[in-house]
C-alpha cells in the first residue's frame, strides 16, 4: 500500500469551510436570541425584517431576496400566514400576483425583535473591528449576489 503525502493547507484557503465554521457560531447566536425564545426560523426572521424594511413585496422579489425556490417560499408564507404574522392580498397592479405584507401582530413582533437582533449582532461583532465587519458584510453580499452563477469559471 502506497503512502500518500498529507495535503496541507487545503482547508485554510477553502472559503466554504470558513463560511461553514462561521455559520455555526452565527446560527447558535440566532437560536439563543431569536429562534428559541420567539419560535422563529432564520428564514422567518429574514422575511419579517425584509417586509418591515421594504413594505409590501411580491413573492417573485422575496424569492430573489431570500434565495428560495417558489415552493419553499410558498411553504414559509403559508406557515407565517397561519401564525398571523403576514398576509397575502391581491396585487393592485397585477391581478395574477399577490402582495405580502406584515399584519399588526407581525409589526409588533418586528418591533420587539429589532433590539434583540442588534444585541445579537453586537455579540457576533466582538471579534471584528468596525472596518473588518464592514468588509466582511460587503464580501458576503458579493458572494451571495452571485448566487446561481457558475462558480466553476
Amino acid at each position: 500500500m502506497a503512502t500518500r503525502a498529507p495535503l496541507k493547507g487545503v482547508l485554510d484557503t477553502t472559503l466554504g469551510f470558513h463560511i461553514a465554521r462561521a455559520s455555526v457560531v452565527a446560527y447558535a447566536a440566532f437560536e439563543e436570541h431569536i429562534g428559541a425564545p420567539h419560535g422563529l426560523r432564520k428564514v422567518d426572521f429574514s422575511l419579517l425584517m425584509l417586509l418591515a424594511e421594504h413594505g409590501n413585496l411580491v413573492p417573485k422579489r422575496l424569492i430573489k431576496l431570500l434565495s428560495l425556490s417558489a415552493p419553499k417560499l410558498s411553504m414559509v408564507l403559508d406557515r407565517m400566514e397561519a401564525g398571523g404574522l403576514i398576509r397575502r392580498r391581491p396585487d393592485e397592479h397585477d391581478r395574477r400576483s399577490v402582495q405580502v405584507t406584515l399584519t399588526d401582530q407581525g409589526e409588533k413582533l418586528v418591533q420587539s425583535l429589532v433590539p434583540v437582533a442588534r444585541r445579537m449582532e453586537q455579540g457576533l461583532k466582538k471579534r471584528l473591528s468596525a472596518a473588518d465587519h464592514a468588509t466582511l458584510i460587503r464580501l458576503l453580499k458579493n458572494l451571495a449576489d452571485g448566487h446561481g452563477v457558475d462558480a466553476g469559471g
